[in-house]
């Protein structure tokens, strides 16, 4: 049962997306990791508030309700299939990201590893344009959890 993920509450990745919003907003730490955190925090607001959206309290209700809805992909990593979910207006637009040295490109749904690991981008306006986005959806999301 190593793979089984813990049932965080709606309130639990609510506070996280707080906690981790006002972490990068008072870190002088790399851009990268600063990042890193911001990613973190929209992908617990955006988690909390498809919960609220939906009637669902828990991680594994989330999980269910995505599984009975076509396999929606709003339990994982992937914040524009959730940024979608809960504004479908398309005011978000989230790109892949080129790398520098591989000639591919990390899409939004592993932002996670691109910052974690530290891979240089082939465009450094692109990424910083991402870090503006992501902020927009936390400012966004502030209004609505």
């Amino acid at each position: 049962m190593a793979n089984k993920k813990i049932n965080v509450t709606r309130k639990e990745f609510q506070q996280s997306y707080w906690n981790h919003y006002k972490l990068y907003q008072n870190s002088n730490d790399s851009p990268k990791t600063r990042r890193l955190i911001l990613f973190y925090s929209v992908e617990c607001g955006l988690k909390s508030l498809i919960m609220k959206e939906t009637g669902n309290n828990t991680y594994n209700e989330l999980e269910n309700y995505c599984q009975c809805n076509g396999g929606k992909r709003l339990a994982g990593h992937d914040i524009k299939a959730m940024i979608k979910e809960v504004n479908p207006r398309n005011e978000y637009i989230l790109k892949n990201i080129r790398l520098k040295n591989s000639g591919g490109s990390v899409p939004p749904s592993r932002y996670n590893e691109l910052w974690r690991y530290g891979a240089e981008v082939e465009d450094l306006d692109q990424e910083e344009t991402t870090e503006k986005t992501l902020i927009r959806i936390a400012e966004w999301i502030k209004t609505r959890i």
